[in-house]
């Protein structure tokens, strides 16, 4: 066994395989020496190979590979284009169990064909093997993509567990024993051609590149799971995880070797928080605000992994729930942007975590427009659905966050009209904030709950100077069920 740090520090552990990982054991045996391949493709249209058209979020376009590769059906560079596999066919599926069809997951990762067995699904990179892929839109870093990830890259890891696995297998028993069968391999990326001296439009050694040296690597955690599982029913669902959402990188801690928690599979898949798996990597680290290009590698101890599909992470949005954990907190607040709902293309909230002592999950949402409070005095800007809920139900969590709710252009203004109103046990009630007029941000602060906002603009009380029968007093007409 052979351990090594990612650059986040969290612990993973790579263990040898000899060949794709079938389920959650190695299954023995050389690779076969001679079914090398060795390919070159030159950059250009004409030589390509690519995805499907709409398929924008993975990778389009083999832009360049050469070997060696793996042995039939492990040596196809195309393999690594579009989304990941869902299902694979397992010709030894019998021996476990179960139908030689499989579903992709965490404890049993993508292996030999498709279902049809027409397409291959993996390419294995020997040391020496290089794959260079062109997305069709540059994938970006953008605070609003998930736990600081941009790029995720799948490939054929799996968590180990103590048993047989097979479609059948219920996941709600079955315990994961602690790290998994990973290859790390090599990941590179570059904006492409700039026009820098020295760069060549056409050829892609001339760019600038930048290698995570230190980790992420491919072909570790997380594992591809490719369905909802149905906790309730012990079941599969036939929805499918997000493939442009990533896991959270600091999960990597609770799935190794020694983790104080013992997880079932369900359990790591509730931790996934509806995200289909993939190793994560930050453009941030790289110096690019947008890369276009990535960079397979099989380089000395870091080679014989497999590729299965690379994705852009898309912005998280509201509607969408992440999971967070301790981790996340333990060198400084956890901040995270969230986008309005579809269509739009702008910040509208961003949580800020000072302190966590549990996994939590947060999940957003719109609030329907038959919930909102009564009477409100004034135009809805912003309404929210929050929840804040633990991930494992044994105990509570306590947290301390801050709120900032993002108003648009031309709702800005020095918000001595703007109103907050949060829904309590008893209905709505207005909640103490402050207004930042350089973000125009309207900010609640250390909050320990969770629960659904309004931000409204507050239509002004018409007041007039009245003279009652004991003196000077305003008349004014009252909001309907507020009290003044």
């Amino acid at each position: 066994m052979i351990r090594r740090t990612s650059s986040r520090s969290f612990p993973i552990v790579f263990r040898a395989r000899s060949r794709p990982v079938r389920r959650w054991f190695a299954r023995p045996g050389p690779v076969a020496g001679g079914a090398l391949l060795w390919a070159a493709l030159a950059v250009g249209r004409a030589a390509a190979q690519t995805t499907p058209p709409g398929d924008t979020a993975f990778a389009a376009e083999i832009v360049a590979a050469q070997g060696p590769f793996g042995p039939a059906p492990y040596d196809a560079p195309e393999a690594v284009l579009g989304p990941p596999a869902t299902e694979f066919f397992d010709p030894l599926g019998a021996w476990s169990g179960g139908s030689p069809v499989r579903r992709v997951k965490l404890v049993e990762p993508a292996y030999h064909l498709d279902p049809t067995q027409t397409r291959k699904l993996l390419l294995s990179l020997n040391e020496g093997a290089v794959v260079v892929v062109r997305f069709a839109e540059p994938i970006r870093d953008d605070p609003a993509h998930p736990y600081g990830v941009d790029l995720l890259v799948f490939g054929n890891a799996a968590f180990t567990a103590a048993g047989m696995v097979h479609d059948g297998t219920d996941l709600n028993a079955l315990r994961l024993s602690g790290g998994g069968f990973y290859e790390p391999l090599q990941v590179s990326v570059s904006p492409g051609y700039t026009g820098r001296p020295g760069e060549v439009p056409d050829r892609w050694e001339t760019w600038a590149w930048y290698r995570y040296e230190n980790g992420p690597y491919a072909d570790t955690a997380f594992p591809t799971q490719a369905h909802q599982w149905d906790p309730a029913r012990a079941a599969w669902t036939d929805a499918l995880m997000d493939f442009t959402k990533p896991v959270n990188p600091a999960l990597a801690a609770w799935f190794a070797p020694g983790a104080a928690r013992t997880l079932t599979a369900a359990g790591a898949i509730a931790l996934y928080a509806g995200a289909g798996g993939g190793t994560g990597f930050d453009l941030r680290e790289s110096g690019f605000d947008a890369a276009r290009y990535v960079k397979l590698e099989g380089r000395p101890g870091f080679s014989g992994g497999e590729v299965d599909a690379l994705a852009a992470v898309r912005p998280l949005r509201v509607g969408d729930s992440l999971v967070l954990v301790p981790e996340n907190v333990q060198a400084g607040p956890f901040e995270q942007v969230l986008w309005g709902a579809e269509p739009v293309t702008a910040p509208a909230l961003k949580v800020t975590f000072h302190a966590l002592d549990a996994a939590l999950r947060v999940s957003t949402g719109p609030l329907p427009a038959n919930e909102l409070p009564t009477g409100l005095p004034g135009t809805v800007l912003l309404a929210l659905v929050l929840d804040a809920q633990p991930v494992f139900a044994e105990a509570p969590v306590a947290f301390v966050a801050d709120l900032a709710l993002f108003l648009n252009a031309d709702d800005a203004g020095a918000g001595q009209d703007l109103g907050v109103w949060q829904r309590t046990g008893k209905g709505w009630a207005p909640a103490p904030f402050a207004y930042e007029p350089n973000r125009r941000a309207v900010v609640l602060r250390g909050l320990t709950a969770l629960t659904d906002l309004v931000l409204a603009r507050t239509r002004p009380l018409a007041q007039e100077p009245a003279l009652a029968a004991d003196g000077p007093g305003v008349r004014f007409t009252p909001w309907p069920g507020w009290r003044h």
